[in-house]
């Protein structure tokens, strides 16, 4: 008796393990399409930043590297600490208060927030978990969390959705750009998914 409460109670003061929405192992590549191109992101390595371990996932456009997201997966959601871009890195964001991509436990009509910096400019983002719904891309089919955001940075503004599939990542992503009178709209989605080992 004793030792089932015991490790009862060590049980209840343990986190929870996150549901695994995002694969974080070296070696995953998400290969997507958009408008006739294709590109590439992969798990190339970890960094700590602070105290948290974060993985470095590297955005390749035709094999160059365009972009590095510092990533972190835990009960709370999944969280992006830093962020590199340019031909070789030298444009960093840390983000103070870490940009949360998505919630977790993903509940639908949860809400979020986030305020802060993106390069030297002012930004805030708005998240809103729309629940689970069934998407074809061209890697197959997925029941994958709809997340809508809207993001304001300076005089740009960006609106958009992200579908994350457990134990895949975004499967889907849907934006729609406006700075200073030009519009871009883009959608990017799967084509294949290769976890690592």
């Amino acid at each position: 008796m004793r030792w089932t409460v015991l490790i009862f109670s060590a049980l209840l003061v343990q986190d929870p393990k996150p549901p695994d929405f995002l694969t974080l192992k070296e070696g995953t590549v998400w290969t997507y399409l958009t408008g006739g191109s294709e590109g590439k992101i992969k798990v190339t390595g970890r960094e700590k930043i602070g105290e948290i371990e974060t993985f470095i996932l590297t955005t390749e456009i035709d094999g160059a590297a365009t972009e590095k997201e510092f990533v972190a997966i835990d009960a709370t959601g999944i969280r992006m600490l830093r962020q590199a871009s340019g031909p070789s890195g030298e444009r960093v964001t840390d983000y103070a208060q870490p940009f949360v991509r998505l919630k977790l436990p993903p509940v639908k009509g949860d809400k979020w927030e986030w305020k802060g910096e993106i390069g030297k400019e002012k930004a805030t983002a708005a998240f809103t978990n729309e629940g689970e719904e069934e998407v074809k891309v061209p890697a197959g089919t997925y029941k994958a969390w709809k997340v809508t955001v809207m993001i304001e940075q300076g005089a740009a503004k960006q609106t958009g959705a992200n579908w994350f599939a457990p134990g895949v990542g975004i499967v889907r992503q849907v934006a729609k750009f406006e700075s200073e009178g030009r519009k871009h709209e883009s959608v990017i989605e799967l084509k294949s998914f290769e976890p690592g080992k």
